[in-house]
């Protein structure tokens, strides 16, 4: 097939210029200093970090490793992974796969036999379940107490309330269920807005940061948002009913911590089922679109418009603009540049032989690369867009007429599509960008 006249892949930048353009740009540059204060433990929190130093802490003072998974998928990873943050305990992390996507290595087995997740070694003792490790860290830990003990009668009956949400929840999102169901999770869900509105401030328990409790609650909630929107087309997000929600989150929003642990709605959809179970749609319009927004159909085309207005808000304290959004995005795929066609390849190539119940985890899949270096030209094309912002709108008649090259390669780049993740990946703006512009190269080739 020769490449389209549309996308001049002949004339696509080397890898090696495409990294020197991405590093000249404002984002780039913010990524590569962060990059190297990373490497020392030093920075806003990332999903990478594997030492993290507060205080004047060195390595040989770090007393804590966190074990959590390696997608960000997990609800009770990433509410101790905040409370880490948010407390500034130095600390190591290493990175486990779930069992939804991956082997658990044997290593891990043997300190941790269940393979249940996240875990701590304090002190070289091994300890288990999100609540007790953040009550424990924050005994073990000075600095301002995330649990005071004047509010203790407070803090027990919001996380009786917390678990009847999630009961609700599941009874809402994961059963055939009726009206009744729904009026439950709106019921408690209310209950849950009247209590962020009893005190001075966002938080639950007041003060000026977020408590352990309101870490108990933040990584489900967020996945609510997600969830219900898709299968039964609630908004819970920037409604009067539960603006006291709202405000929570906005305040969440502004937190490196959460910013770092934050992930987008098409991730949850893919995560949830492996760990939860199947999710049941209700039937109307509301579903219909919000399904459509979510898995992209109608959202991954440029040009991008992202917003705090949005079906998914994107709050103005994370959004920077399409630029860096864009320039974000290249920057990931330049750094990595020569895994990522390989992986990409998978799409035109053999499932693995041990398939895992997350439907995009295929770890063991077996590329075809017969089209690594048409994908990497793509790829470079790509890049090269995202850098210079030339992407022309999305048609609304995209090549159909594709010849049996074109087919494998547009599965190649749907198969790199559909596995950005957030906030394993990027961001979810670089995120969108990203796949709107994999459509752009998907619709011309």
């Amino acid at each position: 097939m020769a490449p389209s006249a549309v996308l001049h892949t002949a004339a696509a930048p080397s890898w090696v210029e495409l990294k020197e353009a991405s590093l000249t740009t404002s984002t780039g540059k913010r990524l590569a200093a962060e990059d190297a204060l990373r490497a020392v433990g030093e920075g806003n929190p990332h999903i990478s970090t594997k030492l993290r130093l507060f205080n004047g802490d060195t390595e040989a003072d770090v007393r804590v490793t966190l074990y959590r998974d390696h997608a960000a998928w997990c609800p009770y990873c990433q509410k101790v992974w905040m409370l880490f943050e948010e407390k500034q305990i130095s600390y190591k992390t290493e990175r486990i796969n779930m069992r939804s996507y991956g082997e658990k290595p044997a290593w891990f087995l043997k300190k941790v036999p269940s393979g249940l997740l996240p875990v701590i070694e304090l002190d070289g003792k091994m300890l288990t379940e999100s609540l007790v490790i953040m009550q424990t860290l924050d005994q073990s830990f000075s600095g301002p107490s995330m649990l005071p003990e004047e509010q203790y009668d407070r803090a027990n009956k919001l996380l009786r309330l917390e678990r009847q949400l999630f009961s609700d929840w599941c009874g809402l999102v994961f059963r055939a269920s009726g009206g009744s169901a729904r009026r439950a999770f709106e019921e408690t869900f209310d209950k849950v807005d009247a209590a962020l509105g009893e005190l001075p401030g966002p938080w639950f328990l007041g003060g000026d940061t977020p408590s352990i409790v309101d870490l108990q609650y933040v990584s489900h909630i967020e996945r609510m948002n997600a969830s219900c929107l898709y299968w039964k087309g609630m908004q819970l997000r920037g409604t009067e009913r539960w603006a006291n929600i709202e405000r929570w989150f906005l305040a969440f929003e502004q937190r490196p911590s959460y910013h770092a642990t934050k992930s987008d709605y098409y991730t949850h959809i893919m995560d949830i089922p492996p760990q939860y179970g199947p999710g049941i749609s209700d039937s109307s319009k509301e579903v219909e679109n919000a399904q459509r927004v979510i898995d992209g159909v109608s959202s991954w085309k440029l040009p991008l418009h992202l917003g705090a207005k949005d079906l998914e808000p994107l709050p103005d304290s994370m959004n920077h603009g399409d630029e860096a959004a864009r320039h974000e995005a290249a920057y990931a795929i330049a750094k990595n540049a020569a895994a990522i066609a390989r992986f990409a390849c998978r799409g035109a190539g053999q499932k693995g032989a041990k398939q895992f119940s997350a439907p995009l985890a295929d770890p063991t899949a077996v590329p075809n690369l017969d089209y690594e270096s048409k994908v990497d030209e793509l790829l470079r094309v790509t890049v090269s867009l995202l850098l210079d912002g030339s992407a022309a709108p999305s048609s609304s008649a995209p090549n159909t007429n594709k010849d049996a090259e074109g087919k494998a390669l547009g599965k190649c780049l749907g198969y790199l599509r559909d596995r950005v993740g957030v906030p394993r990946d990027m961001s979810y703006p670089a995120a969108m960008q990203l796949r709107a512009h994999l459509n752009h190269i998907i619709d011309g080739v």
